[in-house]
């Protein structure tokens, strides 16, 4: 079974789907006129500056822009930055980081175009709920509503995978390595506050991550900065093998550019979602809100996953000689960071476990809202109850047929999104770099 779920994940994510995905990149990029590089000061006084400003919260009916960018971030931060890193160097080799940081940078583009076409499709149901995502935008912009009901049901698969078995399988894999909890013990735990938080709904979901993102990404950033400052001889070299893998047409460590473009692809889209068109979803229950302020806001979220963390987290690995030819996912990053001793080996493990449920709780908005989109909403409320148990299953599984399973619901769920982005792309409208 393991050889199929990796055999089709190899052919989802050959060539063809890489290619895609950079030409879709490249071509926002060309359009907006390289805004990611020449409006780095708009993005600027856009996110991270308005959270200094006193705003009127009163006047918010749906969920807060930071509250969408924690929500978001800590799927990114999680199993994407912190395992996902480490699978992608397993799988890729250390030239697997290199593809990873040069797609996200055509990635923060293709990240604000779904984004900003997310606000601009999202409706109003029957109940006064806010619809929107992908699905919205293809149904109510390209008129093709079988299209946008193949995209929610991959996006409920993939909300599964990725949202939910890889992430619960990353907390019982690092919490059994560092703190040897047994897996059935720690899938109990989860499920159990999975099902408790998802009954609170998308508010309290929100202020969770609002509350653990910040404070755990800062204690990350401070066990991160205390390994490279104990191997610092290490980081040039580090950095050369990086470059070197990338380009190695015969790697003599069996990895070459191939495997190491097609895991930093693949793994990047994991982390930043840019592409997938889920992180929509999350962003368009925002209220009052224009499509080209969340655009930023999901450019942010790429550009401190991929190309600030993802680099922290691969030099992590890289520096301490890590052996990541042999170990794999939690496994390979509770190694690294336990070179600091106890404090990087629980510390890692404990920050794994917590932004992992994080982003279990936040995909459950993901496969909630696909899924009535789908059934409609009484029907899939019993999806509330099934979600909890995938989560168990993710805590006692093999780790590396779920991420192959991730990577192939990833890919299904991109092929209608980046179709529906390609023949969309004259109605998004990009923000002047004036007034910065």
């Amino acid at each position: 079974m393991n050889s199929l779920i990796n055999a089709i994940s190899s052919v989802i994510w050959g060539v063809p789907m890489l290619t895609f995905f950079l030409f879709v990149g490249i071509y926002f990029t060309f359009k907006s006129r390289f805004f990611q590089f020449l409006g780095a000061r708009k993005i600027f006084n856009t996110t991270i500056k308005t959270l200094f400003k006193k705003t009127d919260k009163s006047s918010e009916k749906g969920i807060s822009q930071f509250g969408a960018f924690c929500s978001v971030l800590a799927a990114c931060i999680g199993t994407g930055n912190i395992v996902g890193v480490a699978t992608a160097i397993y799988s890729g080799g250390p030239g697997s980081v290199f593809w990873m940081f040069f797609s996200s940078f055509f990635s923060m583009m293709t990240a604000y175009s779904e984004n900003y076409l997310g606000i601009h499709y999202k409706r109003r149901n029957r109940y006064g709920e806010t619809v929107g995502g992908a699905f919205s935008y293809i149904e109510n912009g390209l008129k093709m509503k079988g299209l946008a009901k193949c995209y929610a049901l991959f996006c409920v698969l993939s909300a599964c995978g990725m949202g939910n078995l890889t992430q619960s399988n990353s907390i019982s894999e690092s919490l059994n390595y560092s703190l040897k909890i047994p897996p059935v013990i720690i899938g109990i735990i989860t499920a159990t506050g999975c099902f408790l938080i998802l009954r609170g709904g998308i508010k309290r979901i929100t202020d969770f991550g609002k509350l653990a993102v910040p404070f755990m990404s800062l204690i990350y950033i401070i066990l991160s900065a205390l390994v490279l400052y104990k191997f610092k001889s290490n980081i040039l070299p580090a950095c050369t093998i990086i470059l070197k893998e990338a380009f190695s047409i015969n790697s003599l460590k069996g990895y070459g550019i191939y495997k190491a473009a097609r895991y930093g692809f693949s793994r990047g889209v994991f982390y930043n979602e840019a592409g997938l068109g889920s992180s929509t979803i999350m962003h368009s229950q925002v209220e009052n809100c224009s499509g080209e302020n969340q655009g930023m806001w999901a450019m942010l979220e790429v550009f401190i996953d991929t190309v600030v963390l993802c680099t922290v987290t691969a030099l992590v690995i890289l520096v301490t000689n890590s052996n990541y030819q042999t170990l794999f996912g939690a496994d390979l990053s509770v190694t690294a960071y336990g070179t600091i001793g106890t404090i990087g080996k629980a510390g890692i493990s404990v920050l794994t476990a917590i932004f992992a449920f994080t982003s279990l709780a936040g995909c459950s908005v993901y496969a909630q809202k696909s899924a009535d989109y789908l059934f409609g909403k009484k029907r899939a409320a019993v999806f509330r109850y099934i979600y909890p148990l995938l989560s168990f299953a993710g805590c006692v599984s093999a780790p590396k047929a779920l991420w192959a399973f991730a990577d192939i619901c990833n890919g299904l769920m991109a092929v209608p999104n980046l179709f529906a982005l390609n023949s969309l792309k004259k109605e998004i409208v990009f923000p002047s770099k004036k007034g910065m």
